[in-house]
């Protein structure tokens, strides 16, 4: 984040102000067509990383106005471990209700690549429902690298 320059800083908070709205408007439908069915209980969003961290961030800032939309609460658990495959097992294990969901990030693709077995698969056991947040990713060196551009 470049500390001189406040628009940037504010980039990540709008991004996932507007990630949240675009969820709401998502949901609205649902909470519309569901009354007395789904949610009928609290929903669980699973994130695999600490709390405090970016995915953990854009949880909470979306489970608010999700949760309003839906009429239930949406509550963030934090399930940390192994290089965060821990959380997706602990959602493909979970009932198939709809009441618990994961958040995460491009992990979710990398990790049949990074580890030999895994206690799910990432195509088959989980169902995709949007892109809540679009990542811009930097390129650092030493300071003393002679590069300071891709050419």
């Amino acid at each position: 984040m470049n500390a001189s320059n406040p628009a940037r800083q504010r980039r990540p908070l709008r991004l996932a102000a507007a990630a949240a709205l675009a969820i709401g408007l998502v949901a609205a439908p649902w909470s519309a067509s569901a009354q007395g069915a789904w949610p009928d209980k609290p929903i669980v969003m699973v994130v695999p990383y600490s709390a405090g961290g970016p995915t953990d961030v854009v949880a909470r800032m979306l489970a608010v106005p999700m949760g309003k939309s839906l009429g239930q609460t949406v509550v963030v658990e934090n399930t940390v471990g192994a290089g965060g495959t821990i959380a997706p097992t602990r959602v493909a294990k979970a009932a198939p209700n709809g009441n618990t969901i994961l958040i995460h990030h491009m992990g979710m693709a990398t990790a049949p690549a990074l580890y030999k077995k895994l206690n799910y698969d990432p195509l088959k056991d989980f169902e995709y429902i949007g892109q809540v947040m679009d990542v811009p990713m930097t390129l650092l060196s030493r300071k003393d690298f002679p590069a300071n551009n891709f050419q």
